[in-house]
């Protein structure tokens, strides 16, 4: 409601203002992308931020992004590697995954390794291949890390 009833409001005097130009929103529940957009008149958001429901261990974004074009909201899916449960390092000891998602994501991991494969690719891959999704954001930690998202 501190969104809908003073963030919104605050962000629309400001893009009045010529000081934005866009208003975007983003939050780890879904939810939070309906409620707000239920709540606040259309084409008052812009963009939403999504991080971590779309790629392939969590592609519950999917089932969103009619409402987000019907609301005229574009998209930008955030953290396809899941921060770095899609990767073959790994997550860091603080990720919130469950220990059964954390073992399985790691098992898939050495399974595509086996094969030739990296699954960090994999999963770069398919978030990347949805054309509802406007842009895709990757954190990268080395130059060797951009070259291979770029390729």
């Amino acid at each position: 409601d501190q969104i809908v009833n003073e963030t919104i409001p605050a962000l629309q005097k400001l893009k009045e203002a010529g000081k934005i130009r866009f208003i975007g929103i983003t939050g780890l529940p879904l939810g939070v992308f309906t409620y707000v957009l239920d709540r606040v008149p259309p084409g008052t958001v812009d963009v939403v931020l999504s991080y971590c429901h779309y790629s392939i261990n969590d592609s519950a974004l999917e089932d969103l992004l009619p409402y987000l074009k019907s609301k005229g909201v574009g998209v930008i899916s955030a953290s396809p590697l899941a921060m770095g449960l899609l990767t073959e390092r790994g997550p860091p000891e603080w990720h919130p995954a469950s220990p059964e998602l954390k073992s399985t994501c790691q098992a898939a991991a050495l399974y595509c390794k086996e094969r030739g494969k990296n699954i960090s690719k994999l999963a770069m891959q398919y978030s990347l291949s949805n054309k509802d999704i406007s842009s895709v954001l990757v954190g990268m930690n080395s130059v060797k890390q951009v070259e291979e998202n770029v390729a």
